[in-house]
């Protein structure tokens, strides 16, 4: 397990750490390998030492032990050099037994191996540390002369360093993956919210701006032409209907757009802005996975024609691979030129921040420029 380098929850002292919840997963396992120092403690006591002496040398055993359970979860939230240190320390740590148990003081570098290979985030590093301990223990037993009944304890120092050091490592993964999955269910969150934003700009938007100028017109109208008006308010208790059915399918995140429906919005609302609008007649030449975002855009670059343009015409062009919105009318606003709500804080805000969003999505740009004809010219494209 190696957290120093990515956990930020890391305890503040050392009984924080030794009651971490990781650290209860790693007591069990590790008490259980001490078990076999049965032996070495019978063998302490079956020898012809002094009783100061067994005493002595079962506390300094005791304290190995100890320091074998509690090594690893101090050292998981250090840095690698520490690490190490902490490695080296617990190996001089266990040379003190030589004088009081001799060569047995070699069984316990199994435990050294085991710390380095659960603590060491470097794989080749702490492989040598392992290698170093069972050819330290070869060398011992060659010196000693009991190579031949004891040799397999490097054997066994070396294979358990190894395996708890694969295990560290797979333990780290799955950390790791947790943690990603984590992540990947807020960016998820942080994403949804980030559609359902745009769907409510896009959707809500271009229905209210097309309902304030209906019923504007209505209120003209009444004096003059009532039949009109009572068409007009027909139209806005439909748009109003239409708004709210598209607003529920945004928050079921099912609403699906489509470019020949948002030619035929813009055609009327347009109109009903008093604006001459010269649409192509439907947006079959687009490429099939392009045509809901046109109509994105289609329905934000008309509504901004009405909302900001003070145009007289208004202009849209679809090809197999893009589109474009021009108008007439003043043109680009600087941001800071504009006061709230004026074209270009609205073209360089939400509105146009969701188009892109959406256009890179599907590998496409949005830009916004001076239209040839004096005002404002909105282009999606994909480059082929």
């Amino acid at each position: 397990m190696f957290t120093s380098d990515v956990d930020a929850r890391r305890p503040a002292g050392l009984w924080a750490r030794l009651a971490h919840p990781a650290a209860y997963r790693w007591y069990p396992g590790a008490a259980i390998g001490l078990l076999y120092q049965i032996s070495v403690l019978g063998g302490l006591w079956a020898s012809d030492g002094t009783l100061g002496i067994k005493i002595l040398a079962t506390v300094l055993l005791a304290v190995v032990y100890a320091a074998f359970l509690a090594l690893p979860p101090v050292l998981w939230w250090e840095g690698e050099r520490l690490r190490i240190a902490g490695v080296a320390a617990y190996f001089v740590l266990t040379l003190v037994l030589v004088p009081f148990i001799g060569i047995a003081a070699c069984w316990t570098w199994v435990y050294v191996a085991c710390v380095a290979g659960m603590v060491i985030a470097r794989f080749a590093v702490a492989t040598g540390i392992i290698l170093g301990l069972g050819a330290l223990q070869l060398i011992v037993f060659v010196v000693a002369g009991t190579f031949e009944d004891d040799w397999y304890i490097a054997l066994i120092t070396v294979s358990i360093g190894i395996m708890m050091s694969a295990f560290a490592r797979q333990i780290d993964a799955l950390r790791r993956l947790r943690n990603a999955q984590g992540e990947i269910a807020r960016l998820a969150v942080v994403e949804e919210r980030a559609r359902f934003s745009r769907d409510m700009h896009d959707v809500l938007g271009h229905s209210l701006t097309v309902v304030t100028v209906k019923s504007e017109l209505a209120r003209r109208l009444i004096p003059v032409d009532p039949a009109r008006a009572e068409e007009e308010l027909a139209d806005i208790e439909r748009l109003t209907r239409s708004a709210l059915a598209d607003l529920r399918a945004a928050v079921a995140g099912y609403r699906e757009m489509s470019l020949s429906t948002e030619l035929a919005a813009a055609q009327a609302g347009l109109a009903a802005a008093d604006i001459q609008a010269h649409l192509p007649r439907n947006g079959e030449e687009v490429a099939p996975d392009l045509r809901e975002l046109f109509g994105w855009v289609l329905r934000e670059g008309v509504t901004n024609v009405i909302r900001h343009s003070r145009s007289r015409n208004c202009w849209v062009t679809v090809g197999p691979d893009s589109l474009e919105i021009e108008d007439d009318g003043r043109g680009p606003v600087a941001v800071g030129e504009a006061p709230v709500g004026a074209a270009g804080v609205e073209r360089h805000g939400s509105g146009i921040a969701g188009l892109s969003a959406r256009a890179q999505a599907s590998g496409a740009t949005v830009s916004v420029t001076a239209g040839p004809r004096g005002g404002t010219l909105l282009t999606v494209r994909r480059a082929v």
